[in-house]
């Protein structure tokens, strides 16, 4: 290894390749370790999960029923010796485990968001923390590329939160109506069937406080509503990145929804970053919370369970 940082001279081409490639692997082995750190410092309960520790093996059994109610294997045969096994529908169980992913991953992403705007926050009141130049305009170039990179996650949890729904909207128009292709229709498209197909028919869906909290969600415009998330998803996707934008700038976001009244084009427009960040809260504790009413309404559906499994 070359000595050249001794005598204060720049390192070989082979020294620095091999620097940064230590930083990587530093930094994409260490980042699962810091999430986990921070969220354990984190206020309890502000990154929802789906279940308490505690009752993690109740959670599963729920889990395992609504898989065997959708026609999947049961989680154990009863067999005699010289029997096997029946052929097993795998998709109840795939379309689940991909909503339990989904979750994960947004769950994570609002975590990063989460992190780097207490990170980039705490680097504008010090930038002195940051081991470079002293020089205040390189120190200021990282700040902003730290405030730069929350918005970047932001993003990112938006798409993903609103995917998580989607992923929901694939378990239920299976269960209600046994379709599998799931490229076309979103959650609020199966919500909207079940709704005019499947509840005039059922009084107990009807009647559900879990139909009508996932409906409620479903049709809500506040900021912890579907219909929110959706025009916040559809901003990033297909308008402009997320960034800043006062009230009087020149830009796309102005001239596109100029149309709106302005109660509903503030609802819009992206917020400083420790609101952005509570409202990415928001919609995660949302998921969190309505997961329960979900398994419920897929256990008003027809069932698929096999009898004979039993």
């Amino acid at each position: 290894m070359s000595t050249n940082d001794e005598k204060g001279e720049q390192p070989e081409p082979d020294d620095r390749q091999f620097r940064v490639l230590v930083n990587t692997v530093s930094f994409v082995a260490n980042e699962p370790l810091l999430l986990a750190q921070y969220e354990a410092t984190a206020q309890p309960g502000q990154f929802a999960q789906l279940w308490a520790d505690r009752d993690n093996e109740e959670f599963d059994k729920r889990v395992n029923r609504t898989v065997e109610h959708l026609g999947g294997p049961p989680e154990l045969y009863i067999l005699r010796n010289d029997q096997d096994p029946p052929a097993a529908d795998n998709y109840p169980d795939a379309a689940m485990r991909e909503v339990f992913a989904v979750l994960s991953l947004a769950r994570k992403s609002v975590m990063r968001a989460h992190l780097f705007r207490a990170g980039s926050a705490l680097l504008a009141v010090h930038p002195d923390l940051l081991d470079i130049s002293a020089a205040p305009e390189t120190q200021a170039l990282f700040v902003k590329q730290a405030q730069d990179a929350f918005w970047e996650h932001s993003e990112a949890a938006y798409i993903r939160l609103y995917s998580f729904w989607d992923r929901v909207g694939q378990v239920l128009d299976f269960a209600f109506f046994n379709i599998r292709k799931f490229d076309q229709n979103g959650f609020t498209s199966v919500m909207d069937r079940i709704h005019a197909n499947a509840v005039p028919m059922d009084e107990r869906l009807k009647n559900s406080g879990s139909w009508k909290r996932l409906r409620a969600f479903q049709t809500s415009e506040k900021d912890d509503g579907l219909k929110w998330l959706l025009q916040r998803r559809n901003l990033v996707v297909h308008s402009l990145h997320l960034h800043p934008i006062p009230i009087d700038e020149d830009s796309v976001f102005k001239s596109q929804f100029n149309h709106l009244e302005v109660a509903h084009r503030e609802k819009l427009r992206p917020r400083d970053p420790i609101e952005e960040v509570g409202l990415l809260i928001g919609q995660l504790k949302k998921s969190g919370k309505l997961f329960s009413d979900f398994l419920t309404v897929v256990e008003f559906s027809p069932s698929r369970k096999k009898s004979h499994w039993l």
